[in-house]
């Protein structure tokens, strides 16, 4: 196991592969003078003892890259898809190169490259919380960091306020009358230790207190954020004995699946049951949707601000900007019927 309170140099990695100095060098560099059971040996060597050559070492210049690298944890679904839009626009004169941490290990092990590689202008981090060990790996790096739909002190970033959010979208229910309001939440409890389900769990909360309303834990559902989740859970809420009038899905696409049961069930929507979103996908302009709209479009071009100006002037200043969502009214929601 490498020593992990040094530097591993390639001095390492040849005495780990027992092979010269040369011949690591020769297969960092891509030389053809290395037969392929010895440069196997070496690049388990160099995996080993998670080395990465520095970029004067392997023959690299000092000039800039030109290439900024994208830290996200899925490369699909429309809120990923749409920062990630957002971002390429707003980096036309850079190369991109996109880094997809499906799993909390993968994501160690991609802050490890990259600032193992040093190769980077810039790293932009979307979505995922910097935790402590990845922090102090991250302090190593020799280029600019921004964080996007996430914060951490040590960075500029650029976030949405979920809790206030959330507290606006139960604002408006209960100003419509609404007292009965449940919650599709997503996983407040998750690997990459996400907080946007309990942000918005306890902007929730603070909305139903603000009105004098006594939380009921049996309109608090959680979910796996999916549309197939939000139909098990609407159909357990409304077969209750007093169901909510008001159902606040912390997603568009848990709003969906709520909307679908409903009307499954009998109930006309909103006139019965009033549905909230939130994140204001497209589809949900095609279906009526009542939602909370986030500026994803903003958000992309404020953290690549923040970052190009961190890349020309060498200064952290750590900017935090968070950016506040909107209210969009459309067919889902009502007052609240005569009970």
């Amino acid at each position: 196991m490498a020593d992990l309170t040094r530097k591993i140099t390639i001095y390492d990695v040849a005495k780990r592969a027992n092979v010269t100095i040369a011949t690591v060098s020769r297969v960092i560099n891509g030389k053809d003078n290395v037969s392929a059971p010895t440069k196997e040996i070496v690049m388990q060597a160099i995996e080993d003892l998670n080395y990465y050559p520095s970029p004067i070492a392997s023959g690299l210049s000092k000039r800039k890259s030109q290439e900024i690298g994208v830290l996200v944890p899925f490369f699909f679904g429309e809120f990923f898809l749409k920062l990630l839009d957002g971002i390429a626009k707003e980096l036309h004169d850079f190369d991109l190169i996109l880094y997809d941490a499906t799993t909390p290990e993968q994501k160690k092990k991609l802050i490890a490259k990259v600032v193992g590689e040093n190769k980077l202008d810039g790293l932009v981090v979307v979505s995922l919380p910097v935790r402590t060990d990845e922090e102090i790996n991250l302090r190593k790096a020799r280029f600019p960091i921004a964080l996007i739909d996430t914060m951490h002190p040590s960075y500029s970033s650029v976030c949405f306020d979920n809790t206030y959010g959330a507290y606006k979208a139960v604002e408006y229910l209960t100003g419509l009358g609404h007292k009965r309001i449940a919650i599709i939440s997503g996983a407040i409890e998750d690997p990459f230790h996400f907080t946007v389900a309990s942000e918005r769990l306890k902007g929730y909360k603070m909305g139903l207190s603000m009105a004098n309303i006594p939380i009921n834990d049996k309109y608090i559902q959680i979910n796996d954020w999916s549309r197939i989740g939000a139909n098990l859970i609407t159909k357990k809420l409304m077969g209750m004995k007093e169901p909510p009038t008001a159902i606040f899905c912390v997603s568009d696409l848990q709003a969906v699946g709520a909307l679908e049961t409903a009307r499954e069930m009998g109930f006309r929507v909103p006139e019965d049951l009033s549905i909230l979103g939130y994140d204001n996908m497209d589809f949900s302009d095609y279906i009526g949707l009542s939602t909370m709209s986030q500026p994803l479009s903003i958000a992309s071009q404020l953290g690549i601000e923040l970052l190009k100006a961190e890349i020309d002037s060498g200064i952290n200043k750590k900017e935090k900007i968070i950016l506040q969502p909107a209210l969009i009214e459309r067919a889902t929601v009502a007052p609240v019927a005569s009970l």
